[in-house]
């Protein structure tokens, strides 16, 4: 993101800027700004046309009130992660052959030829050591299908925010399975573009919505920049 200081028209250098206190600081102006508003209005073309939704994102408007659904599609970001989910879970899954393996070879049940010997030391495995495996696997198995999951994402994952009347919500996820968090669309204070406080996250971004209260509601990390900055507009317009 590079935004410009809307008085003197100067690039605002990233030192300047403060993306978790959402502020932007002109030294030619000795102004400062908010940075959010200045990314909207930096967006080619000046401030975004909520007519003219980029790829990936549609925004649809009816008596009941306002629907913006943003698409998590990445086919770069898609290839990356099928790589890793490829290369873990191939691993992963010589070790829950073997377990699978000793499993049924326990409850009297022949497995196909082409499965791993259930052995340990040369050793049918126990009872004890395959209980151990499964335990050890687990993890390994949940951070696998964590992967998958996130690939399926930027194929066909979603985030929908719906304002209907006083009542807000947010939906991530692929097709029916996410999460869902609701809001009150009046006891909103801004919305704003902050950058992820994950490790290893630097760079990344994610949309906030601020309450009267102080509490936040955090989404939209998997969402491109373009698809982040015209949801905020859209959801600017539609709050009371």
């Amino acid at each position: 993101m590079t935004p410009s200081c809307p008085q003197c028209r100067q690039t605002i250098v990233a030192d300047d800027i403060n993306v978790a206190k959402d502020l932007a600081y002109c030294r030619r102006c000795n102004t400062a700004h908010e940075l959010s508003m200045l990314v909207e209005e930096s967006a080619p073309g000046g401030r975004l046309d909520l007519r003219d939704p980029p790829p990936g994102i549609s925004q649809m408007q009816d008596t009941l009130g306002t629907v913006i659904i943003a698409s998590h599609r990445s086919w770069g970001m898609a290839l990356g992660l099928l790589a890793m989910t490829l290369f873990w879970n191939g691993i992963v899954s010589v070790f829950v052959a073997v377990a699978l393996s000793g499993t049924l070879h326990h409850l009297g049940v022949i497995p196909p030829d082409w499965f791993p010997a259930p052995k340990m030391d040369g050793k049918i495995m126990g009872r004890g050591e395959l209980i151990f495996l499964w335990l050890f696997l687990t993890p390994f198995i949940a951070i696998g299908t964590g992967m998958v999951l996130a690939f399926l994402s930027t194929l066909v994952g979603r985030t929908e925010v719906r304002i209907r009347r006083d009542q807000g919500s947010v939906f991530v996820g692929i097709g029916r399975l996410g999460w869902s968090r609701r809001f009150v669309p009046s006891e909103v204070k801004r919305v704003i573009l902050v950058e992820h406080a994950a490790r290893d996250s630097r760079g990344q971004f994610e949309i906030h919505i601020e309450h009267a209260n102080g509490k936040r509601l955090k989404f939209g990390s998997l969402l491109k920049e373009e698809r982040q900055v015209f949801l905020i507009a859209a959801l600017k317009q539609a709050l009371p």
